[in-house]
């Protein structure tokens, strides 16, 4: 459902280019984190900020809900979070639309809000997948395969079947977005991705801790 081209390649590349929702999620995490951290100056920090919210109501727009938290869980990672002078240069309306977009995707309430807005939208959507992981392993941690009689449990397999349609019905329908090669480029360059603790020294640099 996340790269359906995968497809197409042998099992051997599959292999060696197998990600987990959460590396992927952190591969995105880092990216915006890192175009973020890029911009030696304040105001290009904050703009650079300004930007990514507003490509995460995009996604919002379009119903890539699995965007909108890459991209949120960017913006409150410890590196870029810490960066009081540059969240200072960031407009009222920006830090409203992130703190909309945040209620959006928060897992509060087993995710309340965001199956609301996925039984609300048309396709096609990209709903956050670890959502129904977590759906999926409550139910195998809760229920038992068997009743006591020793039958199938009929109504776990019902449970589990429920939450597997839910999540075919969105590869149904394919966003009809032209390819643009440098967008895809962009997102695939690792060379200038920077690690967790890379971006947390550059944050210090940038912003150093005050005194106590």
């Amino acid at each position: 459902m996340v790269f359906p081209a995968i497809s197409a390649v042998s099992q051997e590349e599959q292999d060696d280019c197998h990600l987990t929702m959460e590396d992927i999620i952190a591969m995105m995490s880092n990216l915006v984190a890192s175009e973020i951290m890029s911009h030696s100056d304040i105001a290009s920090r904050a703009s650079s900020i300004e930007k990514w919210v507003v490509v995460a109501d995009i996604c919002r727009c379009m119903h890539n809900y699995n965007g909108v938290l890459e991209i949120t869980s960017a913006l409150n990672r410890s590196a870029i979070y810490r960066l009081k002078k540059t969240w200072a240069k960031v407009s009222k309306q920006t830090k409203a639309l992130m703190d909309k977009l945040q209620k959006t995707v928060s897992s509060e309430g087993r995710f309340k809000n965001l199956r609301e807005s996925l039984k609300n939208c048309n396709p096609p959507s990209v709903p956050y997948l670890g959502m129904y992981l977590t759906d999926l392993a409550f139910i195998e941690e809760g229920t038992p395969n068997f009743t006591e009689e020793g039958l199938v449990n009929f109504s776990k397999m019902r449970m589990i079947s429920h939450i597997i349609r839910e999540i075919r019905q969105f590869q149904q329908t394919p966003y009809r977005i032209e390819h643009q090669p440098k967008v895809t480029q962009f997102l695939l360059d690792k060379s200038w991705i920077l690690d967790e603790d890379t971006l947390y020294e550059l944050s210090l640099t940038i912003e150093p801790r005050l005194p106590a």
